[in-house]
């Protein structure tokens, strides 16, 4: 079963009803008033659940993730604009079967609970901490070093992430096709030529308004097959496809092949 709806009411009755330990999709995606509470009947009742989304659930925490942690059929987890912390990240962190993560916008999160969570994540394909202002170098460190396995990764408008960050990456994750580094005035052409050397699979890289790397760099990287979208004028942006806007920040949220599909089954 796949359900997606904003109502909590809907919510409450879907998942104590019938086909509640049936739902393997949920998407409560701006459902604002879900808390720990909702959290606390679908860890109790969705005993099937592969991808769940909560995006902007403000009122979504630590102790909640922590309930969703515990379900071992949970693949796919995207918190978004959630008010969860390190303690949240330390709780996913004892659930080895997670593939797919997103942390967009959690400002709560620092470098102590990415190392918590990715020191035991060693199966993570795709992760998104864009936005995540707190998260620093050290952070970075320990995700590449743990998550060998990445293919997907965003890290975009994480202010504080140096060319440091990149060296680990190219040095830790060889599997890796999507990146995103975009919204940050620390990262150069230094950080374009880590990946040349380690992540030779790259095929998709963004650069937007990342102004210290130069088109020279850029061809070099795209003569090796990476498609790399780079601007430095947010009119630009206007060029490619529309992006949805965050709830909270009306900004152009860096979505695409950043964030985990929630498959469809027709």
């Amino acid at each position: 079963a796949v359900v997606s709806t904003q109502s909590t009411g809907g919510v409450r009755n879907i998942v104590d009803g019938p086909s509640g330990a049936q739902i393997r999709e949920l998407n409560l995606t701006n459902c604002l008033r879900v808390g720990d509470t909702t959290l606390f009947r679908i860890a109790q009742r969705c005993h099937n659940l592969a991808y769940a989304r909560f995006c902007y659930s403000e009122f979504v925490t630590d102790a909640g993730v922590e309930l969703l942690a515990n379900m071992q059929t949970l693949r796919s987890l995207d918190l978004s604009g959630c008010a969860v912390g390190d303690a949240g990240l330390a709780s996913l962190g004892n659930n080895p079967n997670f593939r797919n993560i997103s942390l967009s916008e959690c400002n709560l999160i620092t470098d102590v609970g990415i190392q918590k969570m990715t020191s035991r994540l060693l199966l993570l394909e795709t992760l998104d901490i864009s936005f995540c202002v707190n998260v620093t170098d050290y952070a970075t460190k320990f995700l590449a070093f743990s998550c060998r396995e990445l293919v997907r990764l965003n890290i975009a408008g994480c202010t504080q992430l140096t060319d440091t960050s990149v060296s680990y990456i190219s040095g830790g994750c060889h599997y890796l096709s999507h990146l995103n580094l975009s919204n940050n005035l620390n990262i150069t052409d230094k950080a374009v030529r880590f990946l040349r050397r380690g992540c030779k699979l790259l095929q998709r890289l963004n650069l937007q308004l990342c102004p210290k790397i130069t088109y020279v760099a850029i061809q070099r990287l795209e003569g090796g097959g990476c498609k790399v979208s780079h601007s430095i004028d947010i009119n630009a942006l206007k060029l490619g496809p529309m992006l949805p806007l965050s709830r909270t920040h009306k900004r152009p949220m860096s979505v695409g092949y950043s964030i985990f599909p929630i498959p469809s089954h027709g």
